[in-house]
């Protein structure tokens, strides 16, 4: 069983595809992320996949004073397309120190 160590609430998600890069902003709202850990992304109740995360940005935005988190994912066209595919925004996803590549 995978230990939780923190929960992202995303509010968006978008890829850079001369950088082969998967992005996801928004805030921690629980705990703790680190590069390398984990995001686990569900498809249901019963079956999700995780993806690792390559690096960790801080986001400023000039019309807010909340900070945010960008988390960053490397990813092949193939895996950039499924992911952007799945259109992850608005959702809180939960961060582990353990998963599958």
């Amino acid at each position: 069983m995978k230990i939780l160590e923190g929960k992202f609430e995303v509010i968006d998600s978008f890829v850079i595809r001369n950088r082969n890069e998967f992005y996801l902003i928004g805030q921690i709202k629980e705990g703790i992320i680190k590069e390398n850990w984990f995001v686990n992304i569900p498809f249901n109740k019963s079956l999700s996949m995780t993806i690792r995360i390559s690096a960790i940005e801080d986001v400023e935005f000039s019309s807010e004073d909340a900070n945010y988190k960008l988390i960053i994912v490397k990813g092949d066209s193939e895996t950039l397309d499924f992911l952007l595919g799945l259109k992850i925004e608005s959702e809180l996803l939960e961060i582990t120190v353990e998963g599958q590549d």
